[in-house]
């Protein structure tokens, strides 16, 4: 299984990690993680590094967004709103870190059908937030989910490493 590629939002300030990061987007076959991490970015490039995160998250097989990110990102809208729409927007698993100790993971549904009571997704609070470390190494080591339980799967044994 090939190396999943991480990319941290944070890092794509300077123009030639943006360059790199979105050529190896582009390359078919790793997993791609991407880390919505903005928190300490300047208010200046928010609008910017809102539409980075919308581009980037259309092809990520995981999404990680954390509260504040959220809330910094989409303004004052409640985060898990924020969340829904990264993962209305891809293909992937959107991880809502809320604290060290919570997080909600947002996948598909696993029927893979709309559900008449709203978004064809559906959530899953976990009782531990995995660390980005072990979540590229459980993508590594495990591939990407196809499947809601395939992405609990995934997350547990994430947190368990």
């Amino acid at each position: 299984m090939a190396q999943p590629v991480l990319v941290e939002v944070s890092s794509l300030l300077r123009p030639d990690a943006l360059v790199s990061a979105r050529g190896l987007w582009r390359v078919p076959g790793p997993p791609r993680l991407l880390h919505a991490d903005v928190t300490g970015m300047p208010d200046t490039a928010l609008p910017w590094l809102r539409e980075l995160v919308e581009e980037l998250s259309r092809d990520a097989d995981l999404t990680v967004l954390g509260g504040a990110d959220a809330t910094r990102l989409f303004g004052p809208v409640p985060p898990l709103r924020a969340a829904r729409r990264l993962r209305a927007l891809g293909r992937g698993a959107v991880l809502l870190a809320c604290g060290p100790a919570v997080s909600i993971l947002i996948c598909d549904d696993p029927d893979g059908r709309p559900r008449a009571d709203g978004p064809t997704d559906i959530l899953i609070g976990l009782s531990v937030t995995p660390t980005l470390p072990n979540l590229q190494a459980a993508m590594g080591s495990s591939g990407v989910p196809w499947d809601a339980p395939g992405w609990l799967d995934l997350a547990e044994k994430a947190a368990a490493a």
